[in-house]
């Protein structure tokens, strides 16, 4: 008999709406705190001091030095192959050496009296601008203990992103690392309610043309660094001052994939309600007070910052990395961040899980018919017997068990959030790797609203609804989803809502009803089984000629599935009828993929251009869509290749690697343009 993973709460749904649903084991009621009696942030850490002191809880490396190569680089140049040398230079990486919750209790409360001796006071806002570290989390929870805010700013936010937040937040606390100090010395004179600035820094040293930026920024502002506040408040102690359940523990900004980031007020109670609804069913998977999570994902999107909380309070070790340094290729001397820390959990964004999956396939490929053969028959058979629940993990050591040595050999499963996740990187990870789950959260719901069991076999679905919300499915008449037919758009009820947006009374009564129905502008499916699939945003469904509604991010996640492309950002509109893209592809693939389709080129640059290039990645593009089985109108007709590389830094994709759709379409107008005259549209 198939599990049930929500049920129906009697006496809702209408004509318009589906019946409210509720995760299985908690029909009768939502979860509201985190046990015992826990409704507020800070009281995880109090909650590990009195049960295991003494065990470790938050883990860092020190950069001991940086090793530098050099590389030979070959390119073409006028048609003639030429070698150029690179320097590149590589980390090298102390041991994880960690602080138990005993002395992350210790160090917080004399931070948070230092604060204090600062003249910061209770709801005092705290501005975090820093890249995931311990640092970001002693300096949040210092916070806390006192009753402060703090205003989270991921650390690739532009200066106007970043002058933005700290005004209209009136900030009084600035923290940051000291690779940041030129940044904010740029902007200084413009800050307007900030009196003190704290930063930290490696232990191998200043940042050159740091010292310069912090000397300029003390004209404005008191410095100091994170340990001469923490020996100020041990030399002035004061007992914690615990928040109330109901009051804001911060302003999370959204990472601004459309505009100006908006501020999400988020209370302590609703962290704690995601962290207690979690608890409800996540225990059988994990060992307290012995896993350990690897922490690298950005601190100031809502995933990342809930999972540090949960582990926080539960009693799992989380081990911080950077993106930089995660594998054993990325550092010198030193093993990467995985196979060091050899993690249980680890999360990961699909633009992350697609790069593992290309790299992965690139390098079965590279081996004998036979090798290929097994590797992909043992994805399917594994998935296959998982699917029924018959035995399955003999598999691992016989055909697995390198992509399992290169993650440490320990991960249990893996946590993939922030976008959909294509079905195909899905199966390979949970065959290859560990089980990968589906998250599906939001900042304005403090965390996760859905997850998956890691027992779950299932893939296209985020789970069940969590114990701590509620949620139904509202039509969507203009797109044809209709509720009797199990579909529409998610909302969403619970004691994790956020408060509103900041200074936006009038957003947040369009996005929140007067009855406390949070509208996700999600689209969402339910299955057989009691679970969410979401089938694409609202905002990106988009009416063709025909009258056919096409989802172009459910589009991007399946011509992901090449192996020729790093990214893609489809667009449609009510002249096409059928869709174009931009594809992203960087020069180096490139060169590679000209040499094997036989193109002819002087310069990478050159071949983005090239009408037999495009056309070769194209056809590739269409042998996917007739693979998933994706209709005429969802096929591309034309593309365009752009080869700079899309990161958060160029203004491509946001912090949270979601595509930033306006600017990538005004980036590559020219190239829109030319695929709307070979598509014959007429100008609007």
């Amino acid at each position: 008999m198939a599990i049930v993973y929500s049920s129906v709460v009697p006496q809702t749904g209408s004509e318009t709406e589906t019946p409210t649903r509720r995760f299985h084991t908690t029909a009768d009621r939502v979860v509201d705190r985190a046990e015992p009696d826990i409704t507020n942030i800070y009281a995880a850490v109090l909650r590990g001091r009195d049960v295991k002191p003494d065990y470790k809880s938050l883990g860092k490396r020190d950069v001991l030095g940086t090793v530098t190569e050099e590389k030979t680089v070959q390119h073409k140049v006028n048609g003639k192959l030429e070698q150029t040398t690179k320097e590149w230079s590589f980390f090298k990486l102390s041991e994880y050496k960690w602080m138990s919750y005993a002395q992350v209790y210790e160090f917080t409360k004399n931070l948070g009296a230092g604060y204090l001796q600062l003249g910061l006071k209770p709801k005092s806002r705290v501005l975090i601008y820093a890249p995931t570290s311990r640092e970001w989390q002693l300096c949040a929870f210092g916070a806390f203990s006192q009753s402060m805010q703090i205003v989270t700013a991921y650390d690739t936010l532009g200066e106007s992103g970043l002058l933005h937040a700290m005004n209209q937040a009136k900030v009084d606390l600035v923290f940051l690392k000291a690779d940041q100090m030129p940044i904010l010395a740029r902007i200084m004179d413009q800050i307007e309610t900030v009196k003190h600035v704290v930063y930290y820094q490696d232990l191998y040293g200043m940042p050159k043309g740091c010292e310069e930026a912090i000397e300029k920024v003390r004209a404005n502002f008191g410095v100091s660094t994170i340990d001469e506040i923490h020996d100020l408040g041990k030399a002035n102690p004061v007992e914690p001052t615990l928040p109330d359940g109901q009051d804001i523990a911060m302003v999370m900004y959204t990472s601004g994939s459309t505009g100006k980031p908006k501020g999400v007020l988020i209370c302590h109670q609703g962290v704690m309600s995601v962290a207690g609804g979690i608890h409800e069913f996540i225990q059988p998977y994990l060992e307290y007070y012995n896993d350990v999570v690897l922490s690298y994902l950005p601190l100031s999107h809502v995933l990342a910052f809930f999972v540090d909380v949960y582990c926080i309070y539960s009693g799992l070790a989380v081990g911080y990395g950077t993106p930089r340094t995660l594998t054993d290729e990325s550092v010198r001397e030193c093993q990467g961040d995985i196979k060091a820390l050899r993690p249980m959990v680890m999360l990961g964004v699909p633009q992350v899980w697609n790069t593992i999956r290309a790299g992965m396939l690139k390098k079965v490929d590279q081996n004998s018919w036979f090798a290929r053969k097994l590797f992909y028959g043992a994805v399917e058979l594994k998935n296959t017997l998982r699917s029924y629940n018959m035995p399955h993990n003999f598999m691992d050591s016989i055909v697995f068990s390198k992509t399992r040595e290169a993650t440490g050999g320990r991960l249990k499963f893996v946590i993939t959030g922030g976008a959909p996740i294509n079905r195909n990187v899905q199966r390979l990870m949970t065959a290859a790797l560990c089980p990968m789950i589906q998250g599906f959260g939001l900042t304005e719901a403090s965390g996760l609203v859905a997850v998956q069991l890691p027992s779950d076999s299932s893939i296209n679905n985020v789970g069940a609804p969590c114990p701590s919300v509620e949620m139904k499915l509202v039509d969507v008449p203009e797109a044809k989803y209709f509720a009797r037919n199990g579909q529409g758009e998610v909302w969403i009820r619970g004691p994790s809502i956020f408060k509103g947006y900041l200074d936006n009374d009038e957003l947040t009564k369009e996005t929140v009803t007067e009855d406390g129905w949070l509208k996700t502008g999600d689209i969402g499916e339910w299955t057989e089984q009691g679970q969410l699939s979401i089938i694409d945003r609202r905002k990106n469904l988009v009416k063709l000629a025909s009258g056919e509604y096409v989802a172009l991010e459910a589009l991007e996640s399946t011509y992901k599935n090449s192996l020729f492309i790093q990214n893609i950002c489809v667009f449609a509109d009510s002249r096409m009828t059928q869709p174009c893209a931009i594809v992203n592809i960087d020069e180096n693939l490139i060169a590679h993929m000209a040499d094997e389709a036989g193109v002819h080129f002087n310069n990478p640059s050159e071949i983005a251009s090239d009408k037999k290039f495009i056309a070769h990645v194209l056809a590739d593009l269409q042998l996917v869509a007739k693979r998933n089985n994706l209709a005429k109108q969802e096929t591309l007709m034309a593309i365009r290749i752009d080869s700079e590389l899309w990161s958060p830094e160029n203004d491509r994709l946001t912090p949270a690697m979601k595509l930033k759709r306006s600017d990538i379409r005004d980036y590559n107008q020219d190239k829109l343009e030319d695929m709307y005259t070979q598509m014959s549209l007429e100008p609007f």
